[in-house]
């Protein structure tokens, strides 16, 4: 059997090292990702800049669910050799640097194509996937330099693609050199002097690491970061006590208020028996597909109307660090963090300049920097994605994007929905496409459990299949 997995990064690194390690003979892995130094790290694994600190402490990087210490371990043997990087001794609660679990994820994977039993392999494709066609009971995945690959299965580990433009009259702004439109190029801070200004578009995790690796390189210039609400990610807590599992009323499941009041009420109940509202939320965390998709469309509009960047910025926390650093940057006057809207940026002799409207303000004011950076999160409407492969897809109908634009349509095992509403035979994804129903599919413990899941099933699919050829 033959498995092309689209994507080097987290998602496609994790299923196939599953792969590996359960495959018997007679298997073949193929792993396409066109960027060498992003194989088996992505985006979030690869970046270049000088301040990426994972959001998490090292206990809770593991990529195996039944070894939750893994990455410790891992770390641990090999502390020495990252004493420029990190604080020896190394401790369980510590934020490591990204590249240092990229590291990692690449080992981990190297040993389970070592001990990959007889006739198991895999095959390095570093070649961009520019379209996927069935065929026969398979696939053909043609990729970039004329080369093309027979699959029976494909899995779409597409992860994280960049931030849409966000919508201004002047779109020819976006081809200035002002503009950044990747948050996570190592270009977007390169050659910026020591006291230019700065605009942040977004006040995402993202924002909190640009703004680390500024000062780490010594600038001292205004930051300005503008969000529609202005928020900013909370604090992780690492001594955060764990909360026993709350039971979820009915109602929490049919309405976004129904929801939002329980969790509050958790929270009060929870806070005056000496736990935290982090607590609350991580005992939460595994009801939340459930909950997500028995609320009606109308209800999950809603939630994301009204609800979700509160939720986003309590869910997804920094280090204790970062936001120690954006309070004392705030307090220099180093940093702005501004809730507004960019109405329109135009290009200047010098620089850029934004025109911005404060929120519940009706005049708009304007900003002048030397750079602005988009920040905004990475771009889940799929209509909207630029790249060959999701065109053709969506073109030849074997993708459907999702009514609310966070991703795809899927099956409940990870099959892509067709234009036609049907599960495709052998075409999967995980990870970040399948946002759309899961709503938490982004980080490494929703994609950890995927990735086990979904190698499982390609495997046993591929048994059954044998099995009904020999009876045949």
């Amino acid at each position: 059997m033959t498995i092309a997995i689209i994507g080097g990064g987290l998602s496609g690194t994790l299923t196939a090292i599953h792969l590996l390690k359960d495959a018997t003979a007679g298997t073949t892995v193929y792993l396409i990702e066109p960027d060498r130094y992003r194989m088996n790290r992505g985006v979030a694994y690869s970046s270049q800049l000088p301040f990426q600190p994972l959001n998490v402490p090292a206990s809770a990087m593991s990529l195996f669910p039944d070894q939750p210490l893994d990455f410790y371990t891992w770390l641990t043997a090999r502390a020495p050799h990252y004493s420029r990087q990190i604080s020896l001794p190394v401790q369980a609660t510590d934020f490591i640097p990204r590249t240092i679990f990229g590291d990692y994820l690449k080992a981990r994977l190297q040993e389970a194509e070592a001990g990959a039993a007889t006739g198991v392999s895999l095959v390095r494709v570093y070649e961009e996937a520019l379209s996927v066609s069935r065929h026969g009971r398979g696939f053909v995945v043609r990729c970039s330099n004329q080369c093309t690959l027979s699959a029976r299965k494909v899995v779409l580990a597409l992860g994280n693609f960049p931030p849409a433009h966000f919508p201004i009259p002047n779109k020819s702004f976006y081809k200035s050199h002002r503009y950044i439109a990747s948050p996570w190029s190592a270009k977007g801070l390169s050659g910026l002097q020591t006291h230019e200004p700065l605009l942040l578009i977004g006040s995402s995790l993202t924002m909190v690491d640009l703004v680390g690796s500024l000062q780490a390189q010594g600038h001292q210039g205004k930051v300005y970061v503008v969000s529609r609400h202005g928020l900013l990610p909370q604090p992780f807590d690492v001594g955060t006590r764990p909360y026993p599992k709350p039971v979820i009323p009915a109602a929490a499941h049919w309405s976004a208020l129904s929801l939002l009041r329980f969790v509050r009420e958790e929270i009060r109940q929870a806070e005056a028996a000496g736990y935290t509202w982090r607590g609350v939320l991580d005992a939460l965390r595994d009801d939340l597909p459930t909950l997500w998709q028995s609320l009606p469309l109308k209800e999950k509009k809603a939630f994301l109307r009204h609800v979700r960047p509160y939720w986003e910025v309590h869910r997804h926390r920094m280090p204790a660090a970062s936001a120690a650093l954006l309070q004392q940057l705030q307090a220099e006057g180093r940093l702005e963090v501004i809730a507004a809207t960019v109405v329109d940026m135009h290009e200047t002799g010098n620089g850029a300049r934004v025109t911005i409207r404060r929120r519940h303000h009706l005049e708009a004011e304007e900003v002048e920097v030397s750079r602005v950076i988009n920040c905004t999160g990475p771009q889940s409407n799929y209509t909207q994605v630029a790249a060959p492969l999701v065109q053709q897809l969506l073109a030849d109908g074997l993708i459907q994007p999702d009514t609310l634009r966070l991703g795809l349509k899927t099956a409940a095992d990870g099959r892509l929905i067709d234009a036609e509403g049907m599960p495709v035979r052998g075409l999967f994804t995980l990870g970040p496409p399948r946002k759309s129903m899961l709503y938490e599919s982004t980080a490494l413990r929703e994609i950890r459990q995927q990735a086990k899941a979904l190698a499982h099933r390609l495997l046993r699919q591929g048994k059954a299949s044998l099995k009904i050829v020999k009876a045949s």
